[in-house]
């Protein structure tokens, strides 16, 4: 599978932070975990993928086994990074500046690694791909199974 590339990433991420946003908004300590929950738990969604991988066609999968999507074991694994940044800015001034630097050690780490593994991926053993996609669209893995469900086993 083909490692996906920071753009793609950076956008999904960023659909995902729309959310957290808008959980955020939700009434006290609600929106608080409501928001922290699903930075921890938003990859073991979807078979290895968060609202905005889905939506552009990314999956974490484990990085030892290629055919297997993450669980929400693995999730949270690698987005404590994220959940320890998030509480670093809800600290005015000294999280507003720790913040960016986390999310930056993120991103290098993203940058200079081969399989475009970050912090948390390196801790959980994970890493995101892009998704192979048939002419009509559809995911490949989804159609091949589609195909495989819908044709009668042979009778030979």
């Amino acid at each position: 599978m083909q490692k996906a590339d920071l753009t793609s990433r950076t956008v999904a991420g960023f659909i995902d932070f729309l959310i957290v946003v808008g959980l955020t908004k939700l009434p006290d300590v609600f929106g608080f975990l409501s928001a922290s929950g699903y930075i921890l738990l938003r990859d073991g969604l979807f078979e290895g993928q968060s609202v905005g991988k889905k939506l552009l066609g990314l999956q974490v999968i484990l990085a030892d086994d290629n055919n297997r999507s993450v669980s929400f074991r693995e999730s949270i694994i690698r987005n404590v990074t994220f959940i320890l940044t998030y509480i670093l800015f809800l600290i005015p001034y000294l999280g507003w500046i720790l913040g960016p630097i986390a999310l930056a050690a993120e991103g290098l780490t993203a940058v200079g690694d081969g399989r475009g593994m970050r912090i948390g991926d390196l801790l959980a053993k994970t890493y995101t791909v892009h998704i192979p996609r048939n002419t009509s669209g559809e995911r490949a893995a989804d159609h091949a199974h589609d195909q495989a469900v819908d044709e009668p086993p042979d009778d030979q």
